[in-house]
């Protein structure tokens, strides 16, 4: 699915309220009434909670209920119109997905926990915007209602203004169009890392350690208590823990060891990417010894597609791996 949409503008990058796009909107807006919009940390990098970057966007607001129920990621082109009027493309995100209720609000939940929320209201206090609207559920059911990693935003194009001709640069509102036109590869500027910025990450205390500590996200925690739940079931009188060796769940019964690698992306195949190459160390790595044969299970919210049951099936009989796929559903 491929959609575009407008965002407010902001020279800061979208990483805090610049309270710039209240002075060029029309009387009525968002951003015109409260000096700031719910985008404005669209790309605050360092706000990652297991690769994963939390936001807001209007356009999936008004169309919600519709992405929910497809339960589908969404390839957005973001576009902006500047000060001059220009309509310019922004960014182009790929594999967007929608957060449901329950999402929104644990992740909102987490924002509060790590202190980024509280950042969020400092922020827009120094634009002087009115922080009461950040939580009005009037104007927008949750703070947070997208979830995107990193790795799939792509920079606008060399040329990131839409031409006269271009349908775009009579569209206004906030919500979501279909938009099938893509890029040629020159014409895309050098893929995005993690950009500096003159916002300095948070100085809310939460503890990060690379090698040991993950800050997982509320959709994999739910699904890590799922799992073990239906594993007591299956597996009685084995032995089920959960991080051990920080591998999400293991069961060990007298005759094998079984390794779950959870992964919450909606799509499998994502799912097999994100995992593969952790459960494989976990199973194999010499400073990982099991006396038991290991089996490995990579656990998603979604079936396999028929391609990625092709996929998987060739990873198994090519490279002999005891690999299989899990579907815990939320």
């Amino acid at each position: 699915m491929k959609k575009i949409t407008r965002i407010a503008y902001n020279s800061a990058d979208w990483r805090k309220p610049t309270g710039e796009a209240s002075r060029h909107e029309s009387t009525g807006s968002y951003n015109q009434m409260f000096g700031f919009g719910h985008e404005d940390w669209l790309f605050r990098a360092e706000w990652l909670i297991d690769g994963w970057r939390y936001a807001f966007i209007q356009g999936v607001n008004k169309s919600h209920a519709k992405l929910i129920k497809a339960g589908t990621p969404v390839d957005l082109t973001l576009f902006t119109i500047l000060p001059d009027k220009r309509r310019c493309i922004v960014a182009i995100i790929n594999s967007v997905e929608c957060l449901d209720d329950q999402q929104a609000e644990d992740a909102l939940v987490r924002f509060k926990e790590l202190g980024w929320y509280g950042t969020m209201l400092k922020e827009i206090d120094g634009v002087g915007g009115n922080r009461s609207a950040l939580d009005d559920t009037k104007f927008a059911k949750h703070i947070l209602n997208v979830r995107y990693r990193l790795e799939n935003v792509q920079p606008p194009p060399s040329d990131p203004y839409f031409s006269l001709s271009d349908p775009i640069v009579y569209r206004s509102r906030y919500q979501l169009y279909d938009y099938d036109r893509s890029f040629p590869s020159s014409s895309i500027a050098k893929k995005l890392g993690r950009a500096g910025s003159e916002t300095p990450p948070s100085a809310e205390p939460f503890e990060r350690r690379a090698s040991s500590l993950v800050l997982c996200t509320p959709e994999h925690a739910r699904m890590q208590v799922k799992l073990k739940a239906e594993l007591h079931v299956e597996y009685p009188k084995a032995e089920i823990l959960c991080e051990q060796d920080f591998i999400d769940v293991s069961v060990r019964t007298d005759d094998e060891l079984i390794l779950f690698e959870i992964k919450s992306d909606i799509e499998p195949r994502s799912v097999i990417r994100q995992a593969l190459g952790q459960i494989l160390e976990y199973a194999y790595h010499p400073n990982r010894s099991h006396v038991l044969p290991v089996q490995m299970v990579i656990v998603g919210r979604r079936p396999l597609a028929p391609a990625d049951v092709t996929y998987l099936d060739k990873l198994k009989s090519k490279f002999f791996l005891p690999l299989n796929y899990r579907v815990v559903a939320l």
